[in-house]
């Protein structure tokens, strides 16, 4: 599909308040195809929140392009480029009602009034607020505010939504409710949406495409499930969610953990990283191929449906599983064997420190 945006070799750098220079974004490229939705994650300072800036106008780029169906918009006023922008704290105007809140950047661009009435109406009911247009935004709740915030970014019609940590201010039953609406809104409408956000189990729940960002740089961008399975580099699979990563030796067709242990991989000789995700441990042996690690219980906690534990072994150090809750239950000081099969792993290029 053509780009609906598309960012080129962006870079920007500030200067630091010591005289020095913070490169937050280092040449990052990337692609939004129409109707995407892509997170932006990364940890603070990874520059997640400066790309949307830029793509939104709010900040300039030092160098780069910034294309928006087919037109550059790089040196194109933030009034001029047709996104809107949703932030974190929601900036509503306390003295308006809610339907002068979502018809404002409408009455300022000279609409008519009848016009803008039909719009903040099409609005309201799509964010399931219909019947409260004459309401203060004082006398809402913070997932009613978050909505209003919502309606009036997408009362303008805009080709392309920024949204900047906007659920981060909400409880985590609103937030998980509001993740499912504002992917319904989005597939209704059928534009592209850039969402930062810290959380991870948020970006793997709302995106089609996750861009995880280290150092101002894109170090993978894919849907969840590949980031997850298959982690491109050590970065990625250190930083979206747990990770056991274990070193290991390849000759041929084998490779080799540092208690011994082989598995079969198509991988070329030399060193490599073993990923193995801690719900991929279990009490059972498995059927065929299995990596089996004995140890000792350094730490478990019971979350209701599942243990989560920490296996102190002699050769790997510590593991970390996730068992689901059954039978039996794991006490700190025993001794445990966790199995994993053996078939279908993911080896990263990367030789971990």
């Amino acid at each position: 599909m053509p780009a609906h945006l598309e960012v080129v070799a962006a870079r920007k750098a500030f200067r630091t308040p010591e005289g020095g220079v913070m490169t937050a974004l280092d040449g990052i490229s990337v692609k939004l195809a129409s109707a995407e939705f892509v997170t932006l994650l990364g940890p603070s300072g990874c520059g997640k929140t400066t790309l949307l800036r830029c793509i939104s106008g709010f900040e300039t780029l030092d160098s780069g392009d910034i294309v928006i169906d087919g037109s550059a918009v790089t040196q194109m006023p933030a009034h001029r480029r047709p996104v809107n922008t949703v932030f974190q704290r929601y900036a509503l105007f306390n003295h308006m009602s809610v339907a002068r809140n979502v018809g404002y950047a409408l009455e300022i661009a000279g609409k008519d009034k009848r016009e803008i009435r039909t719009r903040v109406g099409e609005m309201l009911d799509l964010v399931g607020l219909a019947g409260l247009g004459k309401r203060s935004v004082s006398q809402l709740s913070g997932g009613q505010q978050q909505r209003v915030a919502l309606a009036r970014a997408l009362a303008g019609k805009p080709k392309l939504l920024l949204l900047d940590e906007p659920l981060s201010a909400l409880d985590k039953n609103l937030r998980q409710k509001m993740q499912q609406e504002l992917k319904a809104i989005q597939r209704e409408l059928g534009i592209g949406f850039v969402f930062v956000t810290h959380d991870q189990e948020e970006a793997l729940t709302m995106s089609d495409r996750i861009a995880v960002l280290a150092h101002g740089r894109i170090q993978q961008i894919d849907a969840p499930s590949v980031l997850y399975q298959r982690p491109a580099n050590l970065f990625t699979a250190d930083f979206l969610g747990e990770s056991n990563l274990l070193p290991v030796t390849l000759g041929g067709t084998t490779a080799t953990l540092a208690d011994g242990q082989t598995f079969a991989t198509p991988h070329p000789a030399g060193r490599a990283t073993l990923l193995l995700r801690p719900e991929a441990l279990g009490f059972a042996l498995p059927d065929g191929p299995a990596l089996s690690f004995t140890g000792r219980i350094a730490e478990t906690y019971y979350s209701g449906k599942d243990h989560q534990i920490t296996l102190q072994t002699p050769a790997h150090g510590s593991i970390r599983a996730v068992i689901r809750a059954g039978g039996q239950s794991p006490e700190i000081g025993a001794d445990l064997t966790l199995h994993a099969p053996a078939i279908g792993l993911h080896l990263i290029d990367e030789v971990a420190g």
